[in-house]
């Protein structure tokens, strides 16, 4: 019982420790705030600036304009009111937890909504698709 308890009492404390995983060893920060940019959805024409710190191993991304970005766990929630068990599929990527990720309303490219059998799928098309 002992044990049990002081694994619980240090759960909080690791899961504070974990960090934000890297690209290629570098940390990516978004409009100065450290994010994991894989899991970002972000409009091309909207980037200011791109500065890559090689001593730091760092990437700073500055945003022309700070618009909101929104949680795709946010736009479940909307499609789910209705009891409806959906899924968002991005850029043709099955989006297995969506509360982890973020995209800016001007990345969209296109939006679809389609029911396959009982679930109904958000299909979302980025503006950077195919860009490298």
């Amino acid at each position: 019982m002992k044990k049990l308890l002081y694994i619980l009492l240090l759960l909080p404390f690791a899961t504070m420790a974990q960090e934000i995983p890297t690209v290629n060893g570098y940390k990516t920060y978004l409009d100065n705030k450290q994010v994991d940019i894989t899991h970002y959805f972000i409009d091309p024409a909207n980037v200011a600036n791109v500065h890559t710190d090689k001593t730091n191993k760092e990437v700073h991304i500055t945003r022309k304009e700070q618009t909101e970005l929104v949680c795709l766990a946010d736009i479940l929630k909307e499609i789910n009111k209705d009891g409806a068990n959906a899924v968002i599929v991005v850029n043709d990527n099955l989006i297995q937890k969506p509360e982890a990720y973020y995209m800016e309303d001007n990345s969209l490219s296109s939006m679809s909504i389609e029911k396959v059998n009982e679930v109904t799928r958000i299909k979302i098309t980025t503006k950077n698709v195919g860009e490298n």
